[in-house]
């Protein structure tokens, strides 16, 4: 799966729903600051670990780009 293609799914999808978007299709990421009882409060705040650390910010459920 390419780079363009993730943040099109985190472009339309809140936190939550794009980490398990992330889970169900195998991608590791490394989380850096989050919310860990609700991803969609606060930030979320991740890296993923096989696209080169493309850093991934959402804050209260949605993606900043």
């Amino acid at each position: 799966m390419t780079l363009q293609k993730i943040i099109k799914q985190a472009e339309v999808l809140d936190a939550a729903a794009f980490a398990k978007f992330l889970d169900s299709n195998k991608i590791a990421y490394t989380i850096l600051d989050c919310n860990i009882m609700d991803y969609n409060e606060d930030y979320f705040n991740i890296t993923l670990d096989d696209y080169e650390d493309a850093n991934i910010l959402f804050s209260d459920g949605e993606y900043l780009n």
